[in-house]
């Protein structure tokens, strides 16, 4: 476990960090949120781009950060990522600002009561904002990214799931077209997730790649839920009081994975130094120091090594990437075919989207 305390002796290092650069995909609340936040109030001259459907709430955050720091700079940019083109239209427009991109921080997500809910590019909703979408986005943005390392700058891209919840996965149904359940859902999203950093972290050595499982995080879900499963909610948030993260030291614990020499590129890294009694952590190879990080709630690495040991040893790997850049090419087609239909500005389901809650883990 790394300490709260040696996490906030390493972020008051952060002054010396300037002009930084960071991308916060669903970031207009809960851990997106807290992390912007933490970025303002250590480092010097950041500017922030806060990715959200909802620009009263972006608006908000973005006056908020520039309260912390009066220097940095905070942008919205209202955008809905469960369609495959919509990403491609945030890349493109975030391409044009910003030459070096330093932070990719990808926390969106929402959970449905229905099953698979399927979009007009082919891909269950859920699966596009959990996975899909962020791996598209990180390959639009690598030029930026890489741009980033290529000057000796920190580079890093972090994904927020549920690192350490892998399950078995239906090789040949990746998309869950066929056999779709929740747990399964989850199960696919993060497996493939953990390949794709791998792969990911082989392509591009200069770039830090983390799969980050934030722990039970209070973020306020409960207040935009209604009827029985808002009281659900609460009442699990009661219960399980003891256990539950605060949402301002998850911030701390991601601005911590972001900046700490802890979590070096494959071809090494900079950044702030590693803490006493710390060393780099473990790959996803197994490996410290490999440049793909699959991490805990408290920063250690973690991972199902068993699941991830059988299906390396079948080669999922490749099939996942293989799968992934199909996927996208099958949206490509389906959005060029359809191009004057307008995206849709929210998330279909049945009535009633919930969204996803920060270290949702299946039931045992």
């Amino acid at each position: 476990m790394v300490r709260i305390d040696t996490v906030r002796e390493s972020n008051a290092q952060a002054k010396g960090l300037e002009d930084l650069v960071a991308v916060f995909v669903g970031g207009t609340g809960g851990i997106g949120e807290s992390t912007a936040k933490e970025l303002f109030i250590r480092t010097t001259r950041p500017r922030a781009y806060i990715i959200g459907r909802s620009e009263e709430r972006g608006n908000k955050i973005c006056n908020q950060l520039h309260e912390l720091n009066p220097q940095g700079k905070a942008i919205f940019i209202q955008k809905d990522i469960s369609l495959i083109r919509n990403v491609d239209e945030l890349c493109a427009e975030l391409r044009e600002r910003e030459p070096k991109i330093h932070f990719l921080f990808l926390t969106a997500g929402f959970m449905t009561l229905r099953g698979r809910t399927e979009t007009p590019e082919g891909m269950d909703r859920k699966m596009v904002v959990n996975y899909y979408a962020r791996i598209r986005c990180i390959l639009n943005l690598m030029p930026n990214i890489t741009a980033a390392s290529e000057a000796g700058e920190l580079s890093r891209v972090i994904t927020v799931l549920a690192a350490g919840s892998e399950g078995d996965v239906r090789v040949d149904d990746l998309d869950l077209k066929h056999d779709f359940t929740l747990h399964a859902c989850l199960a696919h999203c993060v497996v493939m997730t953990d390949f794709s950093i791998e792969e990911l972290a082989k392509r591009y050595p200069g770039t830090s790649f983390s799969h980050s499982y934030p722990g039970t995080v209070k973020t306020g879900i409960a207040n935009e839920l209604s009827g029985p499963v808002r009281l659900a909610v609460k009442v699990m948030y009661a219960v399980m009081t003891p256990w539950i993260l605060n949402v301002q030291e998850s911030g701390e614990r991601h601005f911590f994975q972001m900046t700490s020499q802890c979590y070096p590129a494959a071809n090494g890294g900079v950044g702030i130094p590693i803490p006493p009694g710390l060393t780099a952590m473990r790959g996803t190879d197994f490996q410290p120091g490999s440049g793909a990080y699959l991490l805990d709630w408290d920063g250690k690495s973690t991972g199902d090594e068993s699941v991830l040991k059988k299906y390396r040893e079948m080669g999922l790997g490749p099939k996942i990437w293989e799968h992934t850049m199909q996927m996208f090419a099958q949206a490509e087609q389906r959005s060029r075919k359809d191009s004057k239909r307008p995206a849709q500005s929210e998330a279909e389901g049945a009535g009633r989207n919930i969204p996803n809650p920060p270290g949702w883990r299946p039931a045992a």
